[in-house]
């Protein structure tokens, strides 16, 4: 590992897999799942452990905010509203 990416973590907050899960009100299953598909933060395996750089989870819900937004407007100006809801 080169020095400035070393450097980098040691200054980076971690996240553990079960205080990522506890913050998404989410289990593990499911952040293995979205791993699976390729949806997760960018994730560090060491050993058996799954670790979480803070600033990744936070990019990473950034960009699942601006998809949602994304999605909201295209759903609004692709449909007329039938006031029902669904």
């Amino acid at each position: 590992m080169g020095t400035k990416q070393s450097e980098a973590l040691d200054r980076t907050p971690m996240w553990t897999l079960d205080e990522l899960c506890t913050v998404l009100r989410t289990t593990p299953a499911t952040v293995h799942t979205w791993r699976k598909h390729g949806r997760n933060p960018r994730v560090y395996k060491v050993g058996r452990h799954l670790l979480f750089a803070d600033a990744d989870v936070r990019e990473w819900l950034e960009g699942c905010a601006a998809d949602a937004e994304r999605d909201a407007a295209g759903h609004r100006t692709s449909r007329p509203s039938t006031g029902s809801g669904w």
